[in-house]
């Protein structure tokens, strides 16, 4: 059992919730069951952390007993956790590699520097839940790995293929077979009446503040906005994001 947190697995764990040590080492933290099991399923699992509290029956319960797994005391758990109230499961997990070959997808979001981790993991939530193939996050947005992109994202890090610091002018140059969809509320069609597009497409979705770089704009087949009555003037972009995933799914077809 870890009792300090002076231990070098401990240090380790915490030095993971920060970003450049994410890209150092090739390795990221979750917390709670959920996570760990999509985790599990993934097969990226390198380390367990369980607090003395859990104990053996539930390790044999859910069958974890066959992976690496360390147990801690309830100080060090809150000391990892992110919550107030934690399920005293963690993990550090490996981040797998793998080479883009973009024409192997059909339907893809392409993301250009949005900045908060909440947001960007939300979009790669409504990208799991939409049946979208992968997503692309441009150069300047917020890190995949981040402890709040972590858990907006729910484990849907684990169902669709995601690639972080791409240069999206440079990637859509290699997307002849795909329309480019970009989200402006200038010079836009509505939403409603975008009627037809390719089986290929990809949707692109900008900064919260300043939108999307003009020069990616200016690649882009379609620029549409949301149909809004009221009176706001825009949207979130993560809540814009489930809009229209749904529409060009479920409705548009």
């Amino acid at each position: 059992m870890i009792t300090s947190i002076e231990n070098k697995k401990i240090k380790l764990y915490l030095n993971l919730k920060k970003n450049k040590q994410v890209k150092k080492k090739n390795l990221f933290v979750i917390e709670g069951i959920h996570l760990l099991k999509e985790a599990l399923a993934s097969n990226v699992v390198k380390e367990i952390f369980l607090t003395d509290k859990i104990g053996d029956e539930y390790l044999r319960l859910n069958n974890f007993s066959k992976y690496k797994t360390t147990i801690i005391t309830e100080n060090i758990a809150k000391c990892l956790s992110e919550t107030i109230h934690n399920q005293g499961i963690f993990a550090i997990c490996e981040i797998k590699k793998k080479k883009l070959e973009i024409n192997n997808y059909k339907n893809i979001i392409i993301l250009d520097r949005i900045q908060d981790p909440g947001n960007l993991g939300t979009i790669v939530r409504n990208a799991d839940a939409f049946g979208f193939d992968c997503v692309l996050l441009g150069k300047g947005c917020a890190s995949l790995y981040s402890q709040k992109a972590i858990r907006s994202m729910q484990g849907s890090n684990f169902h669709i293929d995601c690639y972080e610091n791409i240069d999206i002018i440079k990637q859509l140059s290699n997307m002849k077979e795909f329309d480019i969809i970009s989200t402006a509320l200038n010079c836009s069609i509505k939403l409603s009446d975008l009627d037809k597009i390719s089986k290929k497409y990809a949707i692109i979705f900008g900064n919260e503040g300043n939108g999307i770089e003009p020069d990616i704009i200016k690649k882009s087949d379609y620029k549409i906005k949301i149909d809004m009555k009221g009176k706001a003037e825009s949207l979130n972009v993560a809540i814009s994001s489930g809009i229209i995933m749904y529409y060009l799914k479920n409705i548009l077809k």
